[in-house]
Formats: C-alpha cells, sequence, structure tokens
C-alpha cells in the first residue's frame, strides 16, 4: 500500500544562519513522500539566495514581501496536500525518523486530529540544553494552565484546515496557540512518547520578547477562546464538541486567570504587571492559595531585578 502524503511547511524570515540544518533535517528523514514548502517572508539576509542555490528543485520555495508569521503560515495551509502536515520552524530542525514515527501513530489512532512528540531543548549553537518529556494528552490541562502541549514537532489531519480554518492573523505572537485551542475543540491529539523535534533557545526570538502588547494577546486569548467554545462546535461535530465543553467549562475562571499570569509575566511596564496580576486574582482568588502563584511572583522579581 502507498504511504500517505505529508505536506510540511517551513516558514522563515531572516533566519538564514540556523535555515540549511532545518531543511536538510527535512530531505534527509526515511520517509517518502513528503512535499515540502519553504516559504521566505521577505528576508532580508540573504535567505532567498540560500534557498535559489542549494535547494533548488528539492524543494518548492515560495518567496513574497513580509507579512508576518501568521499570515506567512496561512499562505503554506492553503498549499497542504495529502493526508498530513507539519509546520517546522526555520531553527527547529526534525531528527530522523520524525515524520514516520509520527504517520505511524496517526494511522494507528484516525480519531486522533494531532501527535506531538518530546523534543530536545537545543543551544543557539545547536548543543543540547535539555530533553523535554511532554504531558500526555488533556485538553482540560492545556486550557486550565494556559500551556500548549503540542510543540516542535507536531503532526497534523489535513481535514483540521476544514474544520478549524486558517490562524488568526489578530495575533502576532500567539497564533499558533491560538490555533491548537482551536483545534482542541474539533477532536483529540495524543503524545508520542519519542524525542522527535528540537527547539532552538536563541536570544532574539519572538518567545523571549518582553512587550506589552504580546501581554495584551495572553491576558485576552483565553475570554476569546471561551466565546467561541460557548457559540459555536467550530466544524466539530456536536458529540465531540458537547464532550470538549463539558471538560473546559469548569476551569474557566481558572483559565482566565492563569492567562493574566501570563500576561504579567512578559509585559514590559511594572504597573501594567501589578494590573495583571490583580486581575488573576479577582477572577480566581483561590489562586492565593496555590503555590503555583507564588512560584510565578518570585519569577516576577527576578525578572525585574535583572532589569
Amino acid at each position: 500500500m502507498s504511504k500517505p502524503l505529508v505536506t510540511i511547511l517551513t516558514p522563515t524570515y531572516n533566519c538564514a544562519k540556523y535555515l540549511p540544518v532545518t531543511i536538510d533535517s527535512v530531505l534527509s528523514q526515511d520517509y517518502q513522500p513528503i512535499a515540502y514548502i519553504v516559504l521566505d517572508d521577505g528576508s532580508t539576509d540573504g535567505t532567498f539566495d540560500l534557498l535559489e542555490t542549494r535547494y533548488q528543485g528539492k524543494l518548492h520555495i515560495i518567496r513574497h514581501s513580509n507579512m508576518g508569521e501568521q499570515r506567512t503560515v496561512n499562505e503554506g495551509l492553503k498549499l497542504v496536500r495529502g493526508k498530513y502536515f507539519m509546520i517546522v520552524n526555520a531553527d527547529d530542525p526534525l531528527l530522523p525518523s520524525a515524520v514516520s514515527a509520527l504517520v505511524e501513530a496517526m494511522e494507528a489512532h484516525p480519531d486522533v486530529l494531532c501527535a506531538y512528540p518530546d523534543w530536545n531543548a537545543i543551544n543557539e549553537d545547536g548543543s543540547l540544553k535539555t530533553r523535554i518529556t511532554t504531558r500526555e494528552w488533556d485538553f482540560a490541562y492545556m486550557v486550565r494552565h494556559h500551556t500548549c502541549l503540542p510543540s516542535v514537532g507536531s503532526m497534523f489531519r489535513s481535514t483540521v484546515i476544514q474544520e478549524v480554518g486558517l490562524r488568526d492573523t489578530s495575533f502576532h505572537w500567539l497564533g499558533d496557540f491560538d490555533y491548537w485551542l482551536r483545534i482542541g475543540l474539533v477532536g483529540p491529539m495524543m503524545r508520542v512518547p519519542k524525542t522527535l523535534a528540537c527547539w532552538r533557545n536563541r536570544p532574539d526570538q519572538a518567545s523571549q520578547d518582553r512587550d506589552d502588547r504580546r501581554a495584551y494577546e495572553h491576558a485576552t486569548i483565553m475570554r476569546k477562546f471561551y466565546d467561541i467554545s460557548y457559540g459555536e462546535t467550530t466544524g466539530a461535530d456536536f458529540y465531540r464538541w458537547l464532550s470538549a465543553l463539558l471538560e473546559i467549562a469548569p476551569v474557566e475562571r481558572e483559565a482566565l486567570c492563569w492567562g493574566y499570569l501570563v500576561a504579567a509575566c512578559v509585559c514590559s511596564n511594572k504597573r501594567t504587571t501589578a494590573h495583571y496580576i490583580w486581575q488573576a486574582v479577582k477572577v480566581y482568588p483561590q489562586l492565593l492559595w496555590s503555590l503555583e502563584f507564588y512560584d510565578t511572583v518570585i519569577k516576577l522579581i527576578r525578572h525585574y531585578l535583572r532589569r
């Protein structure tokens, strides 16, 4: 029997330093067929010349003027063919046999919309920083703790594009998190207990930004998510939607609370930090009895002392 086609998307912006390692990690996978598309979002560091010189004919190269990560990913999602797709960031290489292991897991569980692996955090130079063991799929935990269980190396069933749509371009930092939340309303995901991908920790990446606009996205994303959850099935059949809703409805106030707390951790203004902490306590007073709250406060104090 022929194997299912997997489309892999790599959006890139000024990542020429790291891009070859990632591209080579995809091209050297032991799985076929793969449709590999690299989307250059108007890079100014020689990325397009690198792609044309080294990879012409080995993958599909798309270049457009700078439009941001979410719109670039959406352009890629419109081109997805086959049964599965992956979004592999330009600086986050796959490990050997990642695609074959993920396809095997998805084929064995036809109800699952996403399979996500364990992964390695690597330093800027590619050396190992730490090994990350992900949690088993728990939608309520993901919502309640404002954390994305699927991460690097995740594979998605292509039907989610029809069921969920594209990424919300109103988010600059959290478009991926918002997308995974909406997928969770449509159907289940699963952990594949193998280390199959890498996440590169480097100082100039968006996840390091401390910005009041980023904080606002964290503070508002859960309210938007619950409005969607209560208002429509977002493409899921009624019983799957109802099952997801019954799982997340009891943790709504805690979810809003942790959105505010994460916002407090990433904003740049001390007054705004205090505002978000107050909002967190106000929406979920039980927070004051949580050890996690005091751990967050300690991290905030350390952050401001470093500044």
